[in-house]
């Protein structure tokens, strides 16, 4: 089972709209934690350089940036 788990979901609700990504890590007892979202600074992919309809360019950078993380795509 992989230690990171990745949602993502866009936000149609923001202004602007856009493309969220949370990261959850697991800690000593095996629970899935936040470790850091998409709103840091530092967080290594570039949602707004993603539209609406680039979920598969997304996934794919996802994918790159957090090998083996078990990626979830969520719609609201």
């Amino acid at each position: 089972m992989s230690q990171e788990k990745i949602i993502i979901w866009f936000d149609a609700d923001s202004e602007p709209e856009k493309w969220r990504i949370h990261v959850l890590r697991k800690n000593n007892e095996g629970e899935y934690m936040p470790a850091h979202d998409s709103g840091n600074t530092n967080f290594p992919i570039d949602v707004n350089a993603f539209g609406a309809f680039d979920e598969d360019l997304l996934i794919q950078s996802v994918k790159q940036e957090f090998p083996g993380a078990d990626i979830s795509l969520k719609f609201s």
